[in-house]
């Protein structure tokens, strides 16, 4: 691939190109002396008008085309040249925008500076995922502890809602004829015991294992039991265990077995680099749950929403709020009004960021975190808040976390040859999840 070495926004995106190709594909400047020795069919003018991209029987190929083929040696590039050749009017649209683009390389190049910053490359998450585990490690360490406290009394043999009971009305109604008929209707562990010392044992398990996925040891194992653990006693607990942040622990729970990284012992230097299609998973969930939570605001058609005034009885009817909340519900009207439109800003348009160009993602995560930093000042909604601040972490990469970690961490050999989870497993999650979020929102 031959580029212009004097354009800034070349070297940017060639780096970018570079970074997916590997060492499939040679990248040169058109300064470069050596270049009129090897390829003396090459002219001036051509190199600065356009990227050339010289194949290996020797066909030059110039533009959106060169681009393609040279990103084609990539595996999973490979769909952009299939599009050009294949699809009708994609070979001349993209040969137009490049053109386009190349004669206003200057203002593309700051917006490239705008919207990605510095880092125009294929971001990394190794630390990202590090992070984002620990965190959701710390969310079902705080769900199993609080649950755990309570259990007796409310789904202990002589508690609130008996597990004993509901088992039994459940197989009654049921009329299953074994264990795994029952279970297909309430999936829990449970079915097997459900005396207070197993309830108190997956309590305790679940404690257990939140400390392992903190610790890094064995995290997808970990993952996969907490997760068990957690569904079992969310269906015998159904009537204290059916708020939003119980099935947003179950359902992101499920989704980070196929983010974690598949080794036993802790080590960032020996994992496989995170699954894309885990991370977009887990950002789409994060989507879904902002975006849904200013939609049902407005479709429950409380006239209260429409006039940006639910603000004025919010925090004094709201479960459990702070001492701040007091304080927050004598504020003015005027504010109150304020502070509901800039929360619908966040909650309907904020989520499309999550699927912007980088410095975008940063903003939107930095707009969503302090929506729920404010959230949780002024009212009690258990982990709620930290599970979607642990979201929000994926909105974030390597170099824009690497200042906040050790100099050792901060540069991270990927080694392609470690185990990672194979497309054939995520893709079919990835499709499901799709598949029902749609039902669902439909």
């Amino acid at each position: 691939m031959v580029f212009d070495g004097d354009c800034n926004f070349c070297r940017r995106w060639i780096s970018r190109w570079q970074q997916a190709t590997g060492d499939r594909v040679e990248y040169l400047p058109f300064q470069d002396p050596t270049i009129a020795k090897r390829f003396p069919e090459l002219t001036r003018e051509q190199c600065e008008k356009a990227v050339q991209f010289i194949d290996t029987d020797g066909h030059i190929y110039s533009a959106a085309e060169a681009v393609f083929r040279a990103l084609a040696v990539a595996p999973c590039q490979r769909w952009l040249m299939w599009c050009y050749q294949q699809i009708p009017g994609v070979a001349p649209i993209t040969e137009g925008l490049y053109r386009f683009v190349a004669k206003h390389r200057t203002g593309f190049s700051f917006l490239t500076r705008i919207l990605w910053g510095q880092h125009v490359e294929q971001p990394t998450h190794f630390l990202t995922r590090w992070l984002f585990l620990r965190l959701l490690g710390i969310v079902y360490f705080i769900a199993f502890v609080s649950l755990w406290a309570q259990i007796d009394g409310l789904v202990g043999s002589h508690g609130i809602a008996p597990a004993t009971q509901f088992m039994e009305n459940v197989h009654t109604c049921s009329h299953a004829h074994n264990v795994w008929d029952a279970a297909s209707i309430a999936p829990t562990l449970c079915w097997f015991n459900a005396s207070d010392s197993s309830l108190h044992f997956l309590c305790g398990g679940g404690v257990v294992l939140s400390a392992l996925v903190i610790l890094g040891i064995a995290t997808a194992p970990s993952l996969a039991l907490l997760w068990l653990f957690y569904l079992s006693l969310s269906v015998v607990g159904e009537p204290f265990m059916g708020f939003q942040w119980d099935a947003l622990l179950l359902e992101t729970g499920l989704l980070a077995i196929f983010f974690a990284p598949r080794q036993i012992l802790p080590g960032l230097t020996r994992e496989a680099p995170p699954s894309r299609i885990g991370l977009w998973l887990l950002r789409w969930l994060l989507f879904r749950l902002m975006f849904a939570s200013g939609v049902v605001k407005l479709a429950t058609g409380d006239k209260t929403w429409h006039t940006l005034t639910a603000l004025t009885v919010h925090y004094e009817t709201q479960p459990l709020p702070t001492w701040i909340g007091w304080y927050a519900h004598q504020l003015p009207l005027w504010f109150q009004k304020f502070s509901c439109g800039i929360m619908f800003a966040i909650e309907l348009g904020i989520p499309f960021l999550i699927f912007a160009p980088r410095r975008l993602r940063l903003i939107g995560c930095g707009a969503i975190v302090t929506l729920m930093a404010l959230i949780a000042l002024t009212g009690n909604y258990c982990f709620f808040n930290l599970l979607a601040v642990t979201l929000c972490v994926l909105l974030l990469d390597d170099a824009a976390l690497r200042r906040f970690f050790p100099t050792r961490w901060r540069n991270l050999p990927i080694n392609p040859h470690h185990w990672r989870c194979p497309c054939w497993i995520t893709a079919p999650v990835a499709a499901m999840v799709l598949l029902v979020t749609t039902m669902t929102l439909a």
